[in-house]
This record gives structure tokens, sequence and C-alpha cells, in this order.
């Protein structure tokens, strides 16, 4: 019984394994799965996915056959596994799914989350696992306190994420409530706390979180000028059409020099022509991140809107 070439290619490419659907996809039909199982050709891997009998089972295809039943992505300890991270090895099968279904799996453990859409998938080592940042976060969650913080020193180390990349990820699921962001965000102050994040990322990493909650991406370092088209000021973020300035006070990293804060006669004078200021710290970006989103849409409002 000779197997068609896409059939086996793609098996060739997932550690020795295709889902029931996969196969369908490809041209084959259930019978012709079913006389494969029959004779031993094909091995049942897990709910709905063979492995063929040439190819021998491996923790790889455990946890891939694991991603195929349920769709999900391989997360926490084996996708730390995925990516190398010292300490973690790939002797179990975690998965993430989202938070409306509930797939059963022998010998899997299932995670269920309502923010998929923050998984940033990856594909290592021929499997999709979530991305390296969502990774630590997630392993705040099923690790203790030593061994996160020697995950956090190892990614810092090897250059695999910065700080920056580090309290990004933490400010955006804590947004919506994240288990184990506060485990995450002490660790990472104990570990971060005196590495300075340039102003530049930190402009960067609020515009992401505005428009992750919905708000139109604002302008970096815009240059304002009066209607004669005297230069006035130039702000971390702005919304123009809107004459809505946002200045972040980076006090805590002694950049930015020239903050608004302390030029209260800048202020005054986009005032006078019609600007509004909005000024945030670290704090609100961190601890508050819901609050500094709703204030900026609140001003983002049509009723807010002044005509440049």
């Amino acid at each position: 019984m000779r197997e068609e070439t896409p059939v086996l290619e793609q098996m060739r490419q997932q550690h020795g394994l295709i889902s029931r659907q996969q196969a369908l996809a490809k041209g084959m039909t259930d019978t012709q799965i079913k006389r494969r199982l029959a004779a031993g050709i094909w091995l049942r891997a897990n709910r709905g996915v063979y492995r063929h009998v040439v190819f021998r089972e491996t923790p790889h295809s455990r946890l891939l056959a694991g991603c195929l039943a349920c769709n999900g992505l391989a997360s926490h300890r084996s996708a730390a596994a995925l990516h190398d991270l010292d300490g973690y090895k790939l002797d179990r099968v975690e998965l993430t799914v989202p938070w409306q279904r509930k797939p059963v799996l022998k010998g899997a453990r299932l995670h269920r989350t309502t923010q998929m859409h923050l998984a940033k998938p990856m594909d290592r080592q021929g499997i999709l696992c979530t991305g390296i940042g969502r990774t630590v976060l997630d392993l705040a969650t099923v690790v203790n306190r030593k061994q996160l913080t020697r995950t956090l020193d190892a990614v810092l180390r090897d250059g695999l994420l910065r700080p920056s990349d580090l309290y990004a990820v933490l400010v955006s699921h804590s947004r919506q409530g994240r288990t184990g962001c506060v485990a995450f965000r002490e660790a990472l102050d104990e570990r971060c706390g005196d590495i300075r994040v340039p102003l530049s990322a930190w402009s960067r990493m609020v515009a992401d979180l505005l428009v992750e909650s919905g708000l139109d991406r604002p302008v970096l370092e815009h240059q304002i000028r009066d209607p004669t088209g005297q230069f006035l000021a130039q702000v971390d973020l702005a919304y123009p059409t809107r004459r809505l300035a946002i200045e972040l006070d980076s006090k805590r990293w002694h950049l930015n020099s020239e903050a608004f804060e302390r030029d209260p006669r800048r202020r005054n004078s986009l005032a006078a022509n019609g600007w509004t200021v909005l000024t945030f710290t670290w704090s609100d970006y961190v601890d508050h991140p819901n609050q500094l989103c709703a204030t900026v849409a609140k001003f983002c409002e049509p009723t807010h809107r002044i005509a440049s």
C-alpha cells in the first residue's frame, strides 16, 4: 500500500505525524485512513492524529501529536524546552488552548486562556509554541521563584529579550487580569529594577499598549508648531488631528532632561495653541495600564476633537 507523496511529505515535516483533517485535505478518504490503521502502517498517536510506523515516537512527536489533536500551542515548560531555555527538558506535554474549548487529552496538561491573541506563536523545531516572552510569563504560574529568576537571567544573558520586551509582555497581559503577572512583575523588578529602559523604547511600548486597547497608533516624537510655523515643542507621542500630546515622565530613568513638566512655558504655549497635554509615569504604564488607556481614549472621543 503506497503512500501518496503529499501525505508522506507532510509527515516528514511533522515528526512522522499527520492529523485526520490534514490527511483529508491532501485528498485521502476516511476509508484509506482506516485501511492504513488496520494494516499497521499508521499508528494512533493521539485523538485524530496518526504516526507512520517507520517513524519512531519521540518527545517531539508526542508534543506535536497533542498540539494537532487539540489545535493548540506548546506552552509553559514544553515551550521553554523548545526555546532551549536553561533548566527545561522536553519531558512533558503542556499546551495552551482558547478558553472556550475544553479538550481532554491523555498525558497532557492543558492551559485554557482568553489571551490566545497575545501568544505570538513561533515555529520551534517543527512545533508551534508560544513566543518566548509569553512563555516566560507562563512559567511564572508553574515554577517557583528561584527557577523563574534563573529563566529571566538566561533570557537576558543570551540576548533573547531585552528588559523593555519583558515589561511590555507584562503590561499587555496584566491589562486583562492575567494569572501569574504578580509573580512575574516581582521577579522582573528584582532582576531588572536598576536597568534603564530607553525613553524611545518606552514610547514604543506605550504606543503598542494604546493600539492593543483599540486606539489608533499615535505619532512618535511629534514636532508641534504654531500657525506661523514656529517650533513649539517635540512631544513623546501625539494624536495631531486631536491636538493631544502625551509626555512620559522618565525621571526614574534619568532621561529626557527637557521633559515637559520641567518647562511650564512650553506647556502653557501648547495650551495656548489648543493642545491638550497628558503626562504619564512609569508606574502609570506598569501598574495602571487600563487607566492610562482609558484616559487617552477619553480625550480621543469626538467631543474632544479639535480641527487642526
